[in-house]
């Protein structure tokens, strides 16, 4: 598990928000090409992300917007330009910050715009009170590049192509359902506030994302109130969009063309392209 890291450089600082059942290493590489571009760059760590599944239990969505909202305002009172970047469960935070602080630049990546999934999806409120835990990897596809991305980011050199790894992984990789439907909450609550959101965003997701839906990009652009807002999609890029694909030093210059932009008041446009 990474712990929160500041690499200080310039005045335009960035503030990095990992996703759910996630940490800072995930946005580690992106944060390490910005430095050397000159910004400053905080990856903070949500509330009950810790490694241990039990410690998200008591979270509430609140407490991870309480901690980002702290973030901001600490990078604030020392930076005279503050930009958050949120991936996934972070870019939803990112936008609920941006309607409520004098965010610089907000840049989604690969966020849902609701919580996917089957009928249990609508059901996570009554069941967090009666099944304690979600097994994440029950019906996981170990051949997927996004999933082992993410396992060896963690594990590294874990053979994942052997079947008794794989009944281990399946057994023991849990997250509990109250923290699940936090994190259903958290998006709705994002959804709601996207009209109020005056920030220039930049928003980006991969075709191949099979975690969230790549029609949640298109879905966040048509609502926020940006008066710039960058929609772009990435060919062969799954979730994982910052760890794996053939893109990924691509998407990092993007960010960091869309951050060194001036601001400015202009008509409303979204600007849409693919790669």
């Amino acid at each position: 598990m990474i712990e929160p890291y500041l690499l200080r450089r310039g005045e335009h600082a960035c503030l990095l928000i990992h996703g759910f059942v996630g940490d800072p290493g995930e946005m580690r590489s992106l944060a390490e090409h910005l430095a050397g571009a000159g910004y400053t760059v905080f990856g903070m760590r949500l509330p009950g992300h810790t490694g241990q599944p039990e410690d998200l239990m008591p979270v509430r969505w609140s407490d991870w917007l309480t901690a980002a909202k702290y973030a901001f305002d600490r990078l604030s009172t020392s930076y005279t330009t503050v930009s958050v970047i949120g991936f996934s469960l972070g870019g939803a935070l990112a936008a609920l910050l941006a309607a409520e602080r004098p965010v610089h630049r907000l840049v989604m990546l690969a966020t849902p715009y609701r919580l996917g999934g089957d009928w249990r999806v609508n059901v996570l409120g009554i069941a967090r009170y009666v099944t304690p835990w979600f097994y994440l990897l029950a019906q996981a596809d170990f051949t997927s590049p996004d999933l082992r991305a993410s396992i060896w980011r963690r594990q590294p050199g874990l053979d994942l192509d052997d079947p008794a790894i794989q009944q281990m992984l399946r057994r023991s990789v849990k997250v509990s359902v109250a923290a699940a439907d936090e994190l259903r909450l958290a998006l709705a609550a994002a959804g709601q506030v996207l009209p109020r959101v005056r920030t220039p965003a930049l928003l980006m997701h991969g075709q191949s994302d099979t975690t969230a839906d790549p029609a949640s990009a298109a879905m966040i652009a048509a609502r926020i109130g940006s008066a710039r807002c960058e929609l772009v999609y990435w060919p062969a890029t799954g979730h994982q969009l910052l760890l794996e694909g053939p893109y990924r030093e691509a998407i990092f210059r993007r960010i960091e063309r869309f951050l060194g932009r001036p601001a400015a008041t202009e008509r409303r446009s979204v600007a849409m392209g693919r790669v």
